[in-house]
């Protein structure tokens, strides 16, 4: 079968998403929807389909098999809704939502239409993490270490309102909290500490380079963050952001297993200790995480990381900032899910 689909949200890795679709001989794009009609247009005249500049004209009018969601995380609720209304199996991009009361309404409306989802956190696929599953089941985890530091802030204009991205810790650093959560299981409390150590005001003699932005005014996220996470099994483990202009693109993740330290760069995997050994992440290995849901959409299946997976990474992040404006009282994610009756 051919599967049809649509895209709900066409700037940023949305670009990614659809060159990967655009490459399924089996998956053929009929709509684009956008708040700005410009951007869904020109995704339309490079792979075709129609542009929408509501995702309800293009559920209503394409009646798409599918749909790949990636929008800003403050606009989440109503498409997924929407989704679940018309049967439509979806695909939505991390984080799931901006705040648990969004992603509660997003799941009771999933839970309601038992729809296949997938939210797009790809380093589960890899080959390397893959690998790195297999090494560490049935070994004791002692510490878990990950760090996502970045040289400046992304160009979007939502990004630098905490009420709209939930700044680096929940747009950005969700994607190894997950992966601590696949490879070391649930965690059970966060400690956060958070600061704004710069300026981000703009001032006439601050350069801005192309891509990532110096300044930004107002600017009502953190831009360093520090957290203590517990894991159920026992295992501690810790996780550093940071912002700050002019540095390098620097994401690391290492676990201390018994007998093993296994390294996370990417997508690729090496280990050492009783045993040493390397896995490349694989050829377009970004691509793999989507490529599961069309094919769990046309087998009929479920996909590997479904929608009540993205809502627990989630509350790992919000777990955070709960934490540091209590002054570093330890949250538990779980707590923060069971408030909600979820």
């Amino acid at each position: 079968m051919t599967l049809r689909i649509g895209f709900v949200g066409v700037g940023g890795i949305s670009r990614r998403h659809l060159g990967n679709a655009a490459a399924r001989q089996d998956v053929e794009i009929v709509g684009h929807a956008d708040i700005r009609p410009e951007r869904a247009r020109a995704a339309a005249d490079k792979y075709g389909g129609n542009a929408y500049d509501h995702c309800t004209r293009l559920l209503d009018t394409e009646k798409p098999d599918a749909v790949v969601i990636c929008t800003p995380p403050d606009a989440h609720g109503d498409i997924e809704e929407a989704c679940a209304e018309r049967g439509v199996p979806f695909f939505v991009e991390k984080p799931v939502a901006v705040n648990l009361d969004l992603a509660a309404r997003a799941k009771r409306a999933v839970d309601r239409s038992g729809l296949v989802t997938q939210v797009g956190y790809m380093y589960r696929f890899s080959h390397g993490v893959q690998k790195a599953r297999e090494l560490l089941a049935g070994r004791r985890i002692a510490m878990v270490q990950q760090h996502f530091y970045m040289p400046g802030l992304p160009p979007p204009e939502w990004w630098p309102y905490l009420e709209r991205s939930g700044g680096q810790l929940t747009e950005q650093a969700t994607h190894m909290l997950d992966l601590g959560r696949f490879l070391c299981g649930d965690v059970v409390a966060v400690t956060g500490t958070q600061a704004r150590v710069r300026d981000w005001r703009p001032r006439p003699d601050t350069p801005e380079p192309g891509g990532l932005r110096w300044t930004a005014d107002p600017f009502t996220i953190p831009d360093t963050t520090a957290l203590t996470l517990q894991y159920a099994s026992g295992a501690l483990g810790t996780l550093s952001c940071s912002m700050v202009p002019g540095t390098a693109w620097d994401n690391g993740f290492r676990i201390v297993a018994e007998g093993l330290i296994v390294t996370i760069d990417g997508g690729n995997v090496s280990w050492r200790g009783q045993e040493e050994g390397s896995v490349s992440a694989g050829e377009n290995w970004q691509s793999y995480v989507l490529y599961d849901f069309f094919d769990a959409v046309i087998e009929g299946r479920p996909a590997r990381v479904p929608y009540d997976e993205g809502v627990r990474s989630l509350a790992i992040s919000l777990a955070g900032h709960a934490s540091a404006a209590q002054g570093g009282t330890p949250v538990d994610p779980r707590d923060l899910i069971r408030d909600l009756g979820l």
